[in-house]
């Protein structure tokens, strides 16, 4: 990985003014990055309780109500890349403002649907405009963030999902409540119109292709000459989707419905602990990547995950009690939260100046590949073979990740 193509900071022909441009404590960073990630999740976290419901309102079945999680996945990895090109051509700015007016579009449709192919359709493109807006504040986020504030940017970003998930279904619940189960969607729709504002006055624009006064992006670089110098850390970002996947899917609550009997009430309390725990992590992860580098944050934190499944299979496989379970989750989760924005942080140093936007589609294709993929192959191992080879698989992921980071990742960030 040699000349200006393979370098791994992807930052080097930046000024030092653009790099002083957006800090990660700040008020710009609070209104333009926290502010308007913070009001989305919020409102995604209110619709969440109200979308299974919709879904089983309409008389289908389990496997085909579980298409609305897998059309929103989908969605984000439609979009990815034609974000990306739109980003390097149009700019962010474009695709940070449409993301969410068609976040409230669709809300607004998903209240007045009518059947549920129609909800499946919207659910696609509700996933669309989701990746939309995040990969527009990436974008930005590598092209005006110092090195040593990308850390923090992006994990306290990604932490603000952990708020919504916190504060979301609560309010949500009582919306629906008071107003009935489509309600939420209405409260989502006006939520996502609110996060424009900060956008509409704060957003920067990034360069343009074709920008005749650019200070940066001097040539246009081929797919090649953007993926082959950085293929090593699109290894890292599909691994660690793989890990994440079933995770974030809500597989492991799956497995402790039926390996445990566990009810509603008792997952909830679970998730619930898992939200808690995490949240302060995820900030804490972003200021450790900035302060002592993304690799000294990022493998002790994938060999834990890995540690902690091998730790899980080995309760599957002995048929341990609900309390070893709990125990060992719940390290996962802490670990899991450690890793938290680190792939995207990862991203963000290393994509090239002159195809941000196309760089940045991919890898989020890449990792969001990894994402879906994931779940399905943890459920055909644990209904093919058991539970304890399915916690292997992701074991597996995650020493992948720490095994790349080690042997062939270099240290993306840059001194204060």
């Amino acid at each position: 990985m040699s000349g200006a193509d393979a370098s791994p900071r992807g930052d080097g022909n930046e000024t030092a003014p653009e790099r002083r441009a957006h800090l990660a404590v700040s008020w710009d960073a609070a209104f333009s990055t926290y502010l308007p990630a913070l009001v989305l999740a919020v409102g995604n976290g209110i619709a969440v309780p109200a979308v299974p419901t919709l879904a089983k309102s309409f008389g289908v079945s389990f496997g085909i109500a579980s298409g609305v999680v897998t059309a929103f996945l989908l969605g984000n990895l439609a979009i990815s890349i034609p974000s990306g090109w739109l980003i390097d051509r149009l700019g962010r700015r474009v695709v940070l403002i449409g993301g969410p007016v068609l976040t409230s579009a669709i809300a607004l449709l998903v209240a007045l649907a009518s059947s549920f192919p129609e909800l499946l359709v919207l659910r696609f493109f509700d996933g669309c405009a989701a990746q939309m807006w995040l990969m527009g504040r990436l974008a930005g986020i590598s092209y005006s963030a110092a090195p040593a504030q990308r850390g923090r940017l992006v994990s306290w970003m990604f932490a603000m999902n952990g708020v919504g998930n916190l504060t979301g279904p609560v309010l949500g619940g009582f919306i629906a409540s008071a107003w009935g189960p489509r309600a939420p969607f209405v409260a989502f729709a006006v939520l996502a119109l609110l996060a424009l504002i900060p956008t509409f006055a704060l957003a920067e624009d990034t360069p343009r292709r074709g920008d005749a006064d650019r200070k940066i992006a001097p040539r246009a670089l081929s797919l090649r000459q953007i993926v082959m110098p950085r293929l090593v850390y699109f290894g890292v970002a599909l691994f660690a989707g793989l890990t994440r996947g079933p995770s974030q899917a809500g597989l492991l609550h799956l497995y402790a419905a039926f390996a445990y009997h566990l009810g509603p009430k008792a997952i909830g309390y679970l998730a619930s602990s898992a939200a808690v725990l995490s949240l302060p992590i995820g900030f804490a992860s972003g200021w450790m990547m900035d302060r002592f580098g993304r690799k000294r944050t990022m493998v002790p934190g994938f060999v834990g995950v890995s540690a902690a499944m091998c730790a899980l299979a080995a309760s599957a496989f002995l048929h341990l009690a609900l309390p070893w379970y709990v125990a060992l989750y719940l390290i996962g989760v802490a670990l899991q939260a450690l890793t938290g924005g680190s792939i995207q942080t990862v991203g963000a140093d290393v994509a090239p100046p002159e195809a941000r936007g196309t760089f940045l589609g991919i890898w989020r294709f890449t990792g969001q590949g990894g994402n879906a993929l994931s779940p399905i192959l943890f459920a055909v191992l644990a209904q093919g073979l058991n539970y304890g080879t399915a916690f292997l698989f992701i074991a597996a992921s995650a020493a992948s990740v720490a095994f790349l980071l080690i042997r062939h990742v270099p240290e993306t960030r840059t001194a204060h």
